[in-house]
């Protein structure tokens, strides 16, 4: 059964129902103050919360350091199971944003479901990991036809991969034995035990395949650089009804994308306390050569072509989902910080960015 848990900012959250233990959602024990000249409230977002989730950085961060608070948003925290059971409460309208998930939602809106996305949370992420005495086999996609591949089906590189062998003419499921796992450490096992000659892993499974003495070959950001992994979903209801708290949100994750990129002892800090994981974890999943990069754009041209792999995959309907993709939340909330910070490096890139992939 799904729990809900729903606190104001500076409130402990009694219990992390995916970590097990309990967790902090910027707890105000913990929470630590910027220097920020706090705006006027404009409202409150409920936002789904996944404790454990590195995935979700931007917004556990933002939420740490009281960022929402100074940008003007209330930002309750909503635990939930499961990607499927946010899209539920944000479909039914319990809450108002999910941090993460990508393929699903892109399934829904190919079927006709009013999702939006209007930011990002994570882009690449994932390797590829075979035996050491295998490495040079597998340095290349070219090298996998006729082999055992282990990967989850709900992986963004997944469909990456899938859609790049294609391209060089190895079709996936007829020239290669794929085994669906349901992890990260199943399919490390696997290859680890010989079960299967090559795997592909998120960015979250990377210190484990380290551990069990795997090598890490490809990485999947290599072979398509910038491609889309989770990102902030609403409601067109939620965008026209909330939108200056949109705004809100979104100049507090670009604020949390600056510290993650240039204070990682703190960044890593902050997710260590909140999610309850390691700090080898933590510094893997955030700064290592296979991690996720944690950027609040919502990417638009790189999610048309993401949708682009999942059709031709036939995952979902044959469908135009650009309708589905706003970029003016996080330009405005951009704009309005480059106002404040006009020769800001780290700010001035990620226009850039989103100039190249938001037209």
């Amino acid at each position: 059964m799904k729990k809900r848990v729903r606190k104001a900012i500076g409130v402990l959250i009694a219990a992390s129902l995916l970590a097990g233990s309990l967790t902090a959602c910027g707890s105000s024990s913990n929470k630590k103050s910027s220097s920020g000249v706090k705006k006027e409230n404009v409202g409150t977002l409920e936002v789904a919360w996944f404790p454990s989730s590195i995935k979700s950085a931007l917004t556990t961060v933002a939420y740490d350091q009281g960022y929402f608070e100074e940008e003007g948003v209330t930002v309750n925290c909503d635990v939930l199971l499961s990607t499927a059971d946010s899209l539920t409460a944000l479909s039914t309208g319990k809450v108002d944003v999910v941090p993460v998930g990508i393929t699903l939602q892109l399934q829904f809106m190919a079927e006709g479901q009013d999702l939006i996305f209007f930011g990002g949370s994570a882009q690449e992420g994932g390797a590829i990991i075979t035996k050491p005495e295998n490495s040079d086999q597998f340095a290349e996609l070219s090298g996998w036809a006729g082999k055992k591949w282990a990967s989850a089906r709900s992986y963004t590189g997944d469909n990456i991969i899938r859609a790049k062998l294609r391209e060089i003419g190895i079709v996936p499921e007829k020239d290669i034995e794929i085994d669906y796992l349901n992890d990260d450490t199943s399919i490390v096992q696997a290859v680890s035990k010989g079960q299967v000659d090559v795997g592909y892993i998120t960015a979250d499974g990377v210190q484990t395949a380290k551990n069990f003495g795997l090598d890490l070959g490809i990485k999947v950001g290599d072979i398509d650089p910038c491609y889309p992994c989770c990102r902030q979903t609403t409601t067109s209801k939620v965008v026209e009804e909330k939108h200056a708290e949109l705004v809100a949100y979104q100049r507090g994750l670009i604020r949390a994308y600056k510290l993650i990129l240039n204070d990682h002892d703190n960044a890593i800090d902050i997710m260590v306390r909140q999610t309850g994981q390691t700090e080898e974890y933590v510094t893997e999943a955030l700064y290592g050569d296979y991690a996720s990069r944690y950027n609040p754009d919502p990417a638009k041209n790189r999610v048309v072509d993401y949708a682009a792999y999942l059709i031709g995959e036939g995952i979902i309907k044959d469908a135009d989902i650009s309708g589905n993709v706003n970029t003016e939340i996080f330009r405005e909330a951009l704009d309005e910080i480059l106002k404040e910070y006009p020769d800001d490096p780290d700010y001035l890139a990620l226009k850039e960015f989103s100039d190249k992939y938001d037209v």
